[in-house]
């Protein structure tokens, strides 16, 4: 659809009007190279947002191992809680990485970064599932809580509001974490179902690592 652009608008602005992102705007707009000089009278494009946004960049391109477990065992359970919504877990990512988005969806600049920090957490979702459901055949109850029965808190989450390198910092930190803790637990869990389940989650961690690792060294100098 086609729009014109009117006195006072900006990129921001527009999107915010039709429930668009800065980059889903840009995407539709390759012919504008600076989003922040857009003049009234000019004709963009708004894309059409009934067609899913795809997320699979996001993720290693291999299909996720069929969720399973040798039989119930609370301890491997308890172990997982703590991937699932401990301190360093897939429920704090996704609520740091949605925190982050937002502020980033803010400037125009930093626009690319906020697509990815949205694209990072869709993902991040998608392994809270898989170790939610993996805890329910284990036996567990998916609680957000750790593997002390701890709840989570969103005193986990790292904001630094508005300082968007120290956010991108935070992530790398994050998914750091995150991996080393997965790589213990496949030592510890003697099941080559959960074992599986967690090297591939491993595959993506790694892949958000290097794309945050890529923005840190483009936006702010490494």
């Amino acid at each position: 659809m086609d729009y014109t652009v009117q006195p006072g608008d900006s990129f921001y602005l527009i999107g915010q009007k039709h429930g668009l992102s800065l980059e889903e705007l840009q995407q539709a707009n390759p012919q504008i190279q600076n989003p922040t000089l857009i003049f009234p009278g000019q004709v963009i494009k708004l894309p059409d947002k009934s067609r899913p946004q795809s997320y699979e960049k996001y993720r290693v391109d291999e299909p996720y191992p069929e969720i399973k477990v040798l039989g119930e065992n609370p301890y491997y359970a308890q172990l997982l809680y703590d991937d699932y919504a401990g301190q360093v877990s897939e429920l704090t990512a996704i609520m740091q990485y949605v925190h982050h988005h937002m502020q980033m969806d803010t400037h125009p600049a930093w626009s690319e970064v906020a697509a990815l920090q949205e694209g990072i957490s869709i993902i991040e979702m998608k392994h809270l599932e898989m170790l939610g459901e993996t805890i329910l055949l284990l036996g567990g109850n998916a609680r957000y809580w750790d593997g002390c029965q701890q709840p989570w808190t969103p005193l986990y989450v790292s904001y630094h509001d508005f300082d968007f390198c120290a956010q991108l910092r935070a992530d790398i930190q994050a998914e750091e974490a995150a991996i080393h803790n997965y790589r213990n637990h496949i030592q510890q869990i003697q099941d080559p179902y959960i074992q599986a389940l967690l090297a591939r989650i491993i595959k993506d961690e790694e892949h958000h690592l290097r794309l945050f690792r890529d923005s840190l060294a483009k936006h702010c100098g490494g």
